[in-house]
Order: C-alpha cells, then sequence, then structure tokens
C-alpha cells in the first residue's frame, strides 16, 4: 500500500467508523459534514439524516448550544476545554472535544470528538 492509498478518504473514513469515539465533522455555520457509526448509535439517527442538520439538533437544541466552543474559538490558541454533555435520545454522558481546523485565519471544519464518560461505582 502506497502512501496515497494509506491517507484515502474512504480508508480515513474506514479507521474512524471502528473506533467507539464520536467523530462528527460539521462548517463553522454547525451543518454536519461527515459522522461515524458511532454516532449514528449514540443519537439514534442515520448518518444520512444527520447530514441534513445542525450539530445543536443532535442534542435537541434549536440554537447552538449555550457552551458551544465554536464561537468561541480564538485562532492560534490551543484547542478548547472538554465539556461533559448529555444525548437526549440516548441519555448517553459524553465528553466533548472541539477541534477546529483553520485555514486562511478561518474556519474551515470543526471536528468533534465525544469520548462516552464511564462512571466508576
Amino acid at each position: 500500500m502506497d502512501k496515497e492509498e494509506l491517507y484515502s478518504e474512504k480508508l480515513m473514513n474506514l479507521i474512524l467508523d471502528t473506533i467507539d469515539e464520536i467523530i462528527v465533522i460539521h462548517d463553522a455555520d454547525h451543518n454536519i459534514m461527515w459522522m461515524n457509526h458511532a454516532g449514528e448509535s449514540a443519537f439514534g439517527i442515520s448518518v444520512d439524516k444527520a447530514l441534513t442538520m445542525k450539530c445543536h439538533q443532535l442534542f435537541k437544541n434549536s440554537m447552538p448550544c449555550a457552551d458551544c466552543t465554536v464561537a468561541n474559538v480564538v485562532i492560534g490558541e490551543p484547542t478548547s476545554p472538554v465539556r461533559e454533555k448529555v444525548i437526549p435520545t440516548t441519555g448517553m454522558t459524553v465528553a466533548c472535544k472541539t477541534v477546529p481546523f483553520i485555514r486562511n485565519g478561518k474556519i474551515q471544519v470543526v471536528i468533534q470528538c465525544l469520548r462516552p464518560v464511564v462512571k466508576e461505582e
């Protein structure tokens, strides 16, 4: 396998679909562009349905979340803090890390990694 094949979109999608963390990619206007299969299970919707939504709609909000880190991104600053959120459809608590991809001083896409929080008993 050459480097071009190794870094192909198809292979990257396959890798991201095999992990347990929920990955949601959206643009600066919160329009979902991609979601992995873990997201389908956690949010209880298909990827095709998610692609018609804004990220805050996954959390049953009509407007961006009150603690939305995308609105407060400072170009050149490290990634935003990890915040806990609850997925309404499943009640799952997740630690949400938001990483913006910035080009020419503008947010191109935002990668959100939501890791299920394991409560200690």
